[in-house]
């Protein structure tokens, strides 16, 4: 078949190679072969569902075109494809890129519009060689704000993602107005992030502190109950309940003689009025 004899064929000498326009409907494990010679690879407008893991192997590659196809998924191994520089999946069924595009570190291009894209990985703006995304025409609710600060990226087409709320429809093609959105944002997240930090370690200090209180109040509780167990032993209150115990027993005592002086002189007139014999 015509695709096979140009996939035998190999690259050309500059390491590029053209599988365009071919009924291609699996990522060909054969181009594994030339990964110590590939360098471009054009296979838009085939019948694609995906790119495979064997992505990887392709070490060298610098560009690669899978536009016009029906990918809806690209394996996380292309982040093993360092030498990268530009990326069009453009026109395909993708609701996501892979967050390991962050390790192709020379990537300068991202070509994705027209797909179904709802969000964009936040390592974007590890890229220190981006210059362009085109993310037109997908479903985009939101971009990483970080990539206002991302000093290589010169354009971000965004037009045509109708629920996006980073900024108005009518800044959305102005890259300029759009990164002042993005950084008013960006700004404003920081405050807010800051600002929960912040109510967070209050927070976690509030109940350190609550802990503190509940274990001095038991400390409390349990000092007084060892005040109340050793007040016998302080001082003043050992003379006090001294002198009261004293004043206890003269009280008794007197109490006693009273009583004991009492019946004597009962008995003894009791004696005298009782007695039978004559009193010489």
């Amino acid at each position: 078949m015509e695709e096979y004899d140009d996939l035998s064929a190999g690259p050309s000498e500059d390491g590029a190679l053209d599988l365009s326009h071919n009924t291609w409907s699996v990522f060909p494990e054969e181009l594994s072969q030339f990964s110590k010679t590939l360098t471009s690879l054009d296979m838009k407008n085939c019948r694609l569902s995906q790119i495979p893991e064997s992505i990887r192997d392709l070490t060298l590659l610098q560009s690669l075109d899978v536009s016009l196809n029906q990918i809806d998924y690209i394996d996380k191994g292309i982040g093993q494809c360092i030498r990268l520089r530009s990326l069009n999946v453009s026109r395909n069924r993708l609701n996501s890129l892979p967050s390991q595009l962050s390790k192709c570190v020379m990537l300068e291009k991202i070509i994705a519009d027209q797909n179904r894209l709802t969000t964009l990985p936040e390592t974007l703006t590890d890229l220190i060689a981006i210059s362009t995304i085109d993310v037109r025409d997908n479903q985009l609710k939101n971009i990483p704000l970080g990539l206002c600060r991302v000093p290589t990226l010169k354009s971000i087409l965004c037009e045509g993602n109708n629920d996006l709320n980073v900024a108005p429809e009518n800044m959305r093609n102005d890259t300029a107005m759009l990164f002042h959105c993005l950084e008013m944002q960006l700004k404003f997240r920081e405050v807010i992030d800051a600002k929960t930090n912040q109510r967070e370690d209050l927070q976690v200090n509030a109940n350190e502190l609550r802990e503190q209180l509940n274990n001095t109040t038991h400390c409390i509780g349990e000092l007084e109950k060892d005040i109340a167990a050793l007040v016998w032993e302080r001082p003043d209150e050992y003379i006090r309940r001294k002198e009261r115990f004293l004043e206890l027993v003269k009280f008794v005592s007197d109490k006693i003689v009273f009583y004991w002086q009492l019946t004597k002189d009962v008995v003894l007139k009791w004696w005298e009025d009782h007695k039978t014999h004559p009193e010489y």
